[in-house]
């Protein structure tokens, strides 16, 4: 009884101390506030996450008054081009489910409040390029099952090894107990990352340390990345080497010279050209170099 008079006495208070009262409820508490023509601050920090047929976007939450009512996400094609409204939320975080694998975006947030204030959009230049993903991947040794040991990025598939679609095959050395991956192009390239927890620690191809058409050693939460004939970028992080199956989670950035595969936070975005050393043409190695 005492809890509800306190409380009425604390509403009239409220509507008493204000000329022209607006009620707002936050944080389990009522308040009164004038009409402001003040817009809020700029969003900052914004950054995008990579995702498959999708972006995330993240940046720090606006501080102001209780008058804050939400941001608003702008999606151009452009650098410079025209922005436009995709959707709007109360917090610091967005999905972009509209987005197309192979398509680049270019974002910005803006913060408004309840009386239609709006800030100006974020300063930071936020991209990204949308690109198919996949985890637990099988493939079996070519030593033992030829029609189920190669992979082709452009079609997200196990194939068989001599395919001539097949960017790479994955195999077993029993001379010295190991397992490989191996290019059937020579105009494919792979690149042994290191390290890593989850497809997210690779944000983006590097431009030096490729092995042309090579074979490399696999080991457990290893990324590898692959530079294939077609001027595109895959990434295989490797899970588990189970006997006679490798299983691995993948990243293909179907955009052509596009190397961005996670988290795009750089300004400057670069594209990879297709050059003499990267044919057009799809030319299979010699298949006497897979160990059968």
């Amino acid at each position: 009884m005492k809890r509800t008079f306190l409380l009425c006495a604390i509403i009239v208070l409220l509507i008493m101390g204000c000329d022209s009262p607006q009620w707002r409820y936050r944080d389990d508490c009522y308040y009164c506030y004038d009409e402001d023509y003040t817009p809020p601050p700029v969003p900052t920090g914004v950054y995008s996450v990579t995702g498959d047929m999708s972006v995330r976007l993240y940046w720090n939450p606006v501080c102001c008054s209780y008058d804050f009512s939400g941001y608003r996400i702008w999606r151009g094609l452009s650098e410079s081009g025209y922005y436009y409204l995709i959707g709007e939320t109360p917090s610091a975080y967005f999905v972009d489910w509209t987005a197309c694998n192979g398509e680049t975006y270019y974002y910005a947030v803006s913060s408004y409040d309840c009386w239609g204030n709006e800030s100006d959009l974020s300063c930071e230049m936020v991209f990204d390029t949308p690109r198919p993903e996949g985890y637990g991947e099988r493939v079996y040794i070519v030593e033992e099952y030829p029609d189920d040991a190669g992979y082709d990025f452009s079609s997200y598939c196990v194939v068989p090894y001599d395919d001539d679609y097949a960017d790479v095959v994955f195999g077993y050395d029993d001379s010295d107990d190991s397992y490989y991956m191996q290019a059937t192009d020579t105009d494919t390239d792979i690149l042994i990352y290191g390290p890593t927890c989850e497809l997210s620690d690779v944000d983006w191809a590097p431009e030096d340390g490729w092995l042309s058409g090579g074979s490399v050693e696999l080991y457990e939460d290893y990324s590898y990345l692959i530079w294939t004939w077609d001027n595109r970028f895959a990434h295989v992080r490797v899970t588990c080497l189970c006997g006679s199956y490798i299983r691995f989670d993948w990243a293909y950035q179907t955009d052509e010279g596009n190397p961005e595969l996670v988290i795009d936070k750089t300004p400057n975005r670069f594209a990879i050209p297709i050059d003499d050393n990267k044919q057009i043409e799809h030319k299979i190695a010699p298949k006497s170099n897979v160990i059968l």
